[in-house]
């Protein structure tokens, strides 16, 4: 399989200018053979023979070439735990994208394709989660999440229809070089696809953790709204699910700011609404679909929990035990021991393991 892939890889690279080919192939076919310092070494000089090169050179959707070096070069480094340094190719493959000295406030450039825009959100978004798992000041973890959400507002949501035409539609020669691109480069998942929810997911956690419910309430409703459209848009299992898990924060969202009866009640209506698409999903589809089968256990525990809150220790029980159930047949041992603990308290008065919610 390697060897396969490394002739038709020797073979296949005209798409890319002769300047930055030849070290683009050579760093490619060593992180296959898992040669991670010498592929760093061909991939970075690559980026910086890109970075000098003019932008007419790299044909259509220059960006979306020069950046995917970057990004392949990043990827090489994290796979190499050089995570710092990964964290400040992404900078510069996101500078490129961005109007002036591009800091992370700049907005992008004007005449970007849509699939360069959406890179510009990838990039805004992978530098914050990257900035979280640095330890980096929280401030800095914010100011590319909140980047993200702004740049997928201002630049992708809120695009005229008009001047949204990006150069793959317009001409068919440019979708045959993107899907080539992502074949030669092997890019992450993160930085191919079109997820307009998770930066507002990303960023609602955020503000979740830090306390400040405020701001992660109508961040998780975007991205509610984003996974689950109006009709007659239609949307994926995964989504819907993903959309459960987020109805399950949002209940959780409410009682952390108030425990009387209204408050309740509010969130009591979110679990449910969970939990209902997280079952409805998981009974129209034919295959299993993890995202489904961990929004379903968590939706469960969340009812529960607040069931227990008004005094319907039975029905919370019957709930506690349909909990433990899923969690235990999909291998969630916390979610397991926390139901199982909460079977154990009800009834004693004593504090029920806090609501579950989705992970970031």
């Amino acid at each position: 399989m390697t060897i396969y892939g490394i002739g038709e890889l020797w073979g296949s690279m005209t798409m890319w200018p002769k300047e930055v080919r030849n070290d683009l192939r050579q760093g490619l076919r060593e992180s296959m053979r898992e040669e991670r310092g010498i592929a760093v070494q061909y991939l970075t000089r690559a980026w910086e023979t890109a970075k000098k090169m003019k932008l007419e050179e790299f044909g259509l959707q220059p960006y979306m070439k020069t950046t995917g070096i970057a990004i392949t070069l990043a990827a090489v480094l994290e796979a190499d735990s050089k995570h710092e340094r990964a964290y400040q190719v992404y900078q510069e493959a996101l500078s490129q994208l961005q109007e002036g000295a591009g800091d992370s406030t700049s907005r992008l450039r004007t005449g970007l394709s849509a699939p360069e825009r959406m890179r510009g959100v990838a990039l805004a978004y992978r530098l914050g989660e990257l900035a979280e798992q640095l330890h980096k000041p929280a401030e800095e973890e914010e100011k590319w999440l909140v980047h993200s959400v702004e740049t997928t507002l201002r630049d992708i949501m809120h695009a005229s229809p008009k001047k949204d035409v990006s150069i793959e539609r317009a001409m068919p020669e440019g979708k045959v070089e993107a899907s080539g691109m992502v074949e030669h480069l092997k890019l992450p998942m993160w930085a191919t696809s079109h997820d307009l929810a998770a930066p507002f997911e990303a960023l609602g956690s955020f503000y979740s953790k830090t306390g400040k419910v405020s701001y992660a309430m109508p961040l998780y409703l975007q991205a509610i709204s984003i996974l689950i459209p109006p009709p007659p848009q239609v949307t994926s299992a995964d989504d819907q699910c993903r959309a459960a898990q987020l109805m399950g924060n949002i209940a959780e969202l409410i009682l952390r700011t108030s425990m009387d009866s209204a408050s309740v009640e509010q969130a009591e209506s979110w679990a449910n609404k969970g939990l209902e698409v997280a079952s409805r999903v998981r009974k129209s589809t034919f295959r299993t679909h993890p995202v489904c089968e961990h929004a379903y256990a968590m939706m469960l525990y969340n009812l529960a929990m607040i069931r227990d809150m008004s005094g319907d220790q039975d029905r919370a029980r019957q709930l506690f035990v349909e909990s433990m159930h899923q969690a235990r047949s999909i291998g969630l041992k916390e979610a397991v021991k926390n139901a199982e603990k909460a079977i154990g308290e009800l009834g004693r008065g004593a504090e029920v393991p806090s609501v579950l919610t989705k992970n970031k």
